[in-house]
């Protein structure tokens, strides 16, 4: 068992050395109390004018116009029965023209889903943008980048990265 309270009986008080310390770093004569009115009553510092907002996200419809996208593409299967497809790989032809300027390339229409024949059938052929180089980009694909939110700089290099690994 230890006993600790008689090594703290020898340790000097720590409120007198604190107002030695104090004492032997002060080199003001006066023995006023400081004024604490002084706190507040500084001259108030001017707030500036916060900086302006970035510019708003594009949105699909504000670069290609009220339907990005077909409606309700659709395909039949084997049995006759009717399905949908997601509308954001079919885009319209004004989005497809779009886009196609954008990157440099040309539109053309495929069934990108069915493209040989078999049991299923598209209803719709996919709008398609073909590159100088013959690889081909889905610019339905292309417009949805931009309903996320992201500003300009981001989408564009989405759209870079979808061109470069067409």
């Amino acid at each position: 068992m230890v006993h600790v309270v008689s090594a703290l009986r020898l340790a000097p008080p720590i409120h007198n050395a604190l107002k030695s310390r104090q004492a032997a770093t002060d080199t003001s004569t006066s023995s006023e109390a400081p004024d604490f009115r002084a706190l507040f009553t500084s001259v108030p510092t001017p707030v500036t004018a916060a900086p302006p907002p970035p510019p708003a996200a594009p949105t699909a419809e504000s670069k290609f116009g009220a339907n990005p996208w077909m409606t309700n593409p659709t395909g039949i299967g084997p049995d006759g029965a009717p399905y949908s497809y997601n509308p954001h790989y079919f885009a319209t032809a004004q989005t497809a023209a779009t886009v196609a300027q954008m990157v440099g390339g040309k539109v053309v229409q495929s069934n990108q889903f069915t493209p040989n024949g078999g049991p299923f059938l598209q209803q719709q052929p996919n709008y398609m943008v073909q590159l100088g180089d013959g690889r081909m980009i889905n610019p339905g694909l292309v417009a949805s980048f931009y309903t996320h939110g992201y500003p300009q700089s981001y989408v564009d290099m989405m759209v870079a990265c979808e061109v470069k690994n067409a």
